[in-house]
């Protein structure tokens, strides 16, 4: 070939993908390849030919031709002239992709807190210490400790696992979504595999015993997507102003009021069947058990989602979940700022809660025009229409769309089909598909830095998830979404967050995070002293405290007559462990040193990255002030209606830092703080025959809650 291709291998690679085309080879292979498949040479980023024939300016066929003679060379192919609306043909065209790797689209942070409009952005949950004031980036994920890597992956797949919004079959511009638009649809050959660190996540938050080293999910079953018909009661700020009619109230992050779109989905998942694959018995064997222990029951899930009319940014996002699977586990999980369900993880239905949420499909086309070949980028997703199909009787429009970062750091894929018809903004039809591994299994020149950040970020194993829904049924509602406007009592910037100067720079001259709570029968502050009190019998924490280390894990846990507390601490030389005290409260407590133990978890020493924070007893403060989360006070909550401490409280901080093995990488990639800090408290009670647990993370930055997460099984 004369002229070389001005796609780079990775663009040309992911043109392969979307035509179910081999990846490997060199770029002159990849090129002749997609010429080969049918794409012409523009697609394939080739120059058109100085001389074309005039036979070959004629549109190519849309039947299928006999085998042509053999010739020494093909013939130079020429792009199909494009109609400024193209309609829907009426027989089978050829498919033809244009796709190119774009970026992918920042995630925002938090709630709107200027008057820059932020993309809206699939569901997704923030990382324990994301930080309020910027956008979040795929890059940005890495600044956390390898424990959240799977928060990560879960990131990764609320762009694509949970992505199921459809489109409309108009030729020109996809349909907005209207209040009181609700589409049926039937959920089939539903399939999820967990392996090693993929699993670990559930093992943990179920308290399973068991050494479980794969897990195989298939479900099938129906449901609806529907957006949320508000009336005035529903937003009683605005008195009787109709204006607004079909919105809702909702708080956001930091307790403020916003009005929102609301948009439900619901699944019944009557087939549900899950296998568990064990660690092998057989002594010195770390091998996967081929043989699975199944369990059959069913599912039942509604997914909320709040999306801010003013800057269009998701405040709130909750799922509810019932799962009857030889016993009934059932619980709630809410994560503000970027929306998503990541914290689904942390509970059981791990291929329930994260399989979609309804996306706008306009937030991902906008206003292109849907015609064969056209292409664009939104949501972080690449999308192209690469023709006609017929579906459900109907002919419809398909798009394909491709989890660009995913490709580009070698860490998977993830791929969307979608059917779309007119007067319809969510998909006919969509098929799923989401590979992750540790591995770079299957994916070819991929360079040095992108193993290293794949070796970062992803635990061990593999993950994959298929499924696919079909619409069952469709009406509309009659008013567009109130996107893009003002309303009165919208909050102002200065009215979200802590004020600056509660913020303490500990770093400098500190060995943890200020506590300072008032209500607390002892603090961190109290445990450090106990710890100190100790002396020799915890000699290498005093030792790395008296030269510049620092407590970058603190967990007290309340009840009896000392609270039992758990200090993790990094010295200067990387060297880290922890140790357990018991501190009794009051001036005179009690203070038993109970056990100690060194670590070799990678755990690395790095004050400069830690961020200045806003102290816990100010954090709760925030948390009790009347009205702004009545959830986490009363009977079910944290507090008490008074603001003191429920029974079975554990309070606890956690400071991340990069380790040195992506530092390097991380200031290659990103600019900005890397480190993060959160509170976290979990409260475990009974009542009325459950067993409840509570979890609630807060960042320690700003005091904006993250994520709660309530899950109760029969006591």
């Amino acid at each position: 070939m004369s002229d070389a291709s001005s796609l780079t291998v990775a663009k040309l690679k992911a043109l392969c993908v979307l035509h179910d085309l081999p990846t490997s080879g060199r770029k002159a292979d990849l090129v002749d390849r997609l010429l080969d498949a049918g794409l012409d040479r523009k697609t394939v980023g080739l120059s058109e030919p100085r001389e074309p024939e005039p036979a070959d300016e004629e549109v190519i066929s849309l039947e299928l031709e006999p085998a042509p003679e053999p010739k020494p060379a093909p013939a130079p192919e020429v792009p199909v002239p494009k109609a400024d609306a193209v309609p829907l043909p009426a027989a089978e065209e050829e498919e033809v992709l244009e796709a190119e790797v774009l970026d992918a689209i920042p995630i925002e942070d938090d709630a709107p807190e200027d008057d820059t409009p932020p993309e809206s952005i699939p569901p997704v949950v923030p990382l324990p210490g994301s930080k309020s004031g910027g956008p979040t980036t795929l890059l940005d994920m890495v600044k956390t400790p390898k424990a959240a890597a799977v928060v990560l992956v879960l990131l990764l797949l609320g762009a694509g696992g949970w992505y199921w919004a459809g489109q409309q079959l108009s030729p020109v511009t996809v349909d907005a979504l209207r209040y009181g638009d609700r589409m049926g649809f039937v959920l089939v050959d539903g399939e999820l595999t967990a392996t090693e660190g993929f699993v670990e996540p559930v093992i943990q938050q179920l308290d399973i015993e068991d050494d479980i080293c794969r897990l195989e999910v298939s479900f099938s079953g129906d449901g609806d997507v529907s957006v949320h018909q508000g009336t005035l009661l529903d937003i009683p700020s605005q008195g009787s102003d109709d204006r607004l009619l079909g919105t809702v109230s909702v708080r956001g992050a930091h307790g403020s009021e916003w009005l929102a779109v609301q948009q439900e989905a619901t699944y019944d998942l009557d087939e549900l069947v899950v296998k568990r694959h064990l660690r092998s018995i057989v002594p010195g064997s770390n091998e996967c058990s081929s043989s699975s222990a199944s369990a059959s029951g069913s599912a039942d899930l509604t997914l909320t989602s709040w999306t801010e009319i003013g800057d269009r940014v998701n405040l709130r996002s909750n799922a509810d979940w019932e799962v009857d699977l030889e016993g009934v586990v059932r619980g709630s999980t809410t994560t503000y700022g970027v929306g998503g369900l990541l914290g689904s993880f942390e509970v059981f239905a791990p291929g329930i809660a994260m399989l979609t949420q309804p996306v706008e499909l306009q937030s991902l086309v906008g206003s292109t025009p849907i015609e064969k070949g056209a292409t664009g980028s939104g949501l972080g997703w690449d999308w192209s229409v690469i023709g006609a199909e017929d579906f459900a009787g109907k002919r419809m429009w398909r798009i394909v769309a491709t989890q660009p970062d995913l490709a580009t750091y070698c860490l998977g894929s993830a791929t969307l089909s979608m059917w779309v018809e007119a007067d319809n903004p969510w998909a006919s039809r969509q098929t799923v598909d989401v590979r992750l591994s540790s591995e770079n299994t299957g994916q070819q020149d991929c360079s040095t830095l992108s193993q290293q950040l794949g070796d970062a970020v992803l635990p061990d194993g593999e993950f994959r998830l298929t499924h696919t829904f079909e619409r069952t049924s469709i009406s509309r509602g009659e008013d567009r979404l109130d996107l893009g406007t003002t309303y009165v009592g919208r909050p102002s910037p200065n009215e979200l967050g802590a004020p600056e100067d509660a913020l303490v720079d500990w770093t400098r001259n500190a060995t943890h995070v200020p506590d300072e709570a008032t209500g607390a029968s002892t603090t961190v502050e109290d445990a450090v002293a106990c710890l100190r009190a100790v002396g020799s019998s915890a000699s290498g924490a005093n030792g790395a405290l008296d030269d510049e280390g620092y407590i970058w894990r603190a967990v007290g846990d309340a009840g009896g007559t000392a609270d039992a507390w758990n200090l993790s601490w990094v010295g200067n030389d990387d060297a880290h462990g922890w140790v357990r005290v018991d501190v009794g409260p009051g001036e005179d407590g009690s203070c038993t040193f109970v056990d100690k133990e060194s670590l070799d978890l990678g755990i690395v020493w790095n004050r400069e990255s830690a961020p200045a924070v806003v102290s816990m007893g100010e954090v709760e403060s925030m948390l009790t002030a009347e009205g702004r989360f009545p959830e986490l006070v009363g009977s079910k909550g944290l507090f008490n209606n008074d603001g003191s401490y429920n029974d079975g409280l554990r309070r606890g901080v956690l400071v991340a830092v990069p380790d040195d093995g992506i530092t390097g990488l991380i200031s290659e990639l990103v600019d900005g703080d890397a480190g993060a800090t959160t509170y976290d408290f979990v409260r475990t009670w009974e009542a009325q025959g459950w067993d409840s647990s509570l979890s609630v993370a807060v960042d320690a930055t700003s005091g904006r809650l993250l994520a709660t997460s309530l899950i109760e099984r029969p006591a």
